[in-house]
């Protein structure tokens, strides 16, 4: 690599993350010493004109090892690091070093951990970054699968989705193990979506209804959301009622207090009383003038 201490330490983390068990203890803490001797070596930021390709590769394959370590330790932090750093060889040293294994499953993996952070407009900026000459990574098995999923989240398609990477199934039927890491905060972010749409389109919804809309396993799950939301559960009849319920705690006159039977999950406190529902809108009569709206539209077109 251009020192005997860096070739070294570099043979002693291909053998660490090498083992079945891997001490990712040890292997951080090789990854840092050698990110000292790359600096030194000037392969941390290098310059193709005065360095040797074969140190190169071997340095990138380094920042690789780093990537993919950071993300098996839970440091998103430390994985960007490393992503900033392959971008020199992935971008401006493309055309004078041979073609990584690991740069379409790192791309995969930095588009999914915008996709999953909601950052749909650093998403495509990423995706913009490839060249006509990197065909080859858009159309990987890993990038592509993650496009799918923005394709779904796009269109709405919820349930495709899910069945993309739900948590129940093993991480052997998703295209990286890694992808694990990114998975459940996207899902968790669609449930939410999901359920700020409920929110806007029923007063009320039965448990059972709740729970397959909102991909839950059982009702405990379900509860356990509905107190995240500020959600009432009646359990006289195992229905959930959102805060635009007239059955909602805080929308109750002070004198009525709970529906009978009911009970409360995670109200916030001060409850709006009567007025609040002088201000909602009269939804048949919504729907009745933008019906009436779309059919004059239609006579004049």
């Amino acid at each position: 690599m251009g020192s005997q201490r860096a070739t070294e330490l570099y043979n002693q983390l291909r053998a660490a993350v090498a083992q079945p068990d891997v001490n990712h203890q040890h292997a951080k803490s090789l990854l840092a010493q050698l990110k000292i001797e790359l600096s030194e070596l000037g392969l941390l930021v290098p310059d193709s004109s005065s360095l040797d390709p074969g140190a190169l590769t071997t340095a990138r394959d380094v920042l690789e090892i780093g990537a993919f370590e950071s993300l098996r330790t839970d440091d998103l932090a430390g994985f960007e690091r490393y992503l900033s750093l392959l971008a020199t060889y992935y971008n401006d040293l493309s055309s004078t070093l041979p073609r990584s294994s690991n740069e379409a499953p790192l791309f995969a993996l930095s588009l999914l951990r915008l996709l999953s952070q909601n950052r749909i407009a650093e998403f495509h900026t990423l995706l913009e970054t490839l060249g006509e000459n990197k065909a080859d990574v858009l159309e990987s098995g890993e990038v592509s699968w993650v496009l799918q999923l923005e394709r779904s989240l796009m269109e709405g398609s919820y349930s495709r989705v899910w069945s993309l990477c739900r948590p129940s199934s093993s991480s052997a039927s998703l295209p990286l193990p890694e992808f694990s890491h990114f998975t459940p905060t996207l899902l968790q972010t669609v449930r939410n979506e999901i359920a700020a749409c409920d929110e806007r389109a029923y007063e009320s919804l039965p448990v059972r209804d709740a729970r397959t809309l909102l991909f839950l396993e059982s009702d405990q799950e379900v509860q356990e959301f509905a107190q995240s939301r500020n959600w009432y559960l009646d359990p006289s009849t195992s229905t959930l009622h959102f805060p635009s319920s007239a059955r909602h705690p805080s929308r109750l006159a002070p004198t009525q207090g709970i529906p009978a039977g009911g009970m409360t999950t995670g109200l916030i406190g001060g409850g709006g009383g009567f007025d609040d529902d002088s201000r909602e809108l009269d939804r048949a009569k919504v729907v009745a003038a933008t019906l009436k709206y779309a059919r004059e539209l239609e006579s004049i077109v």
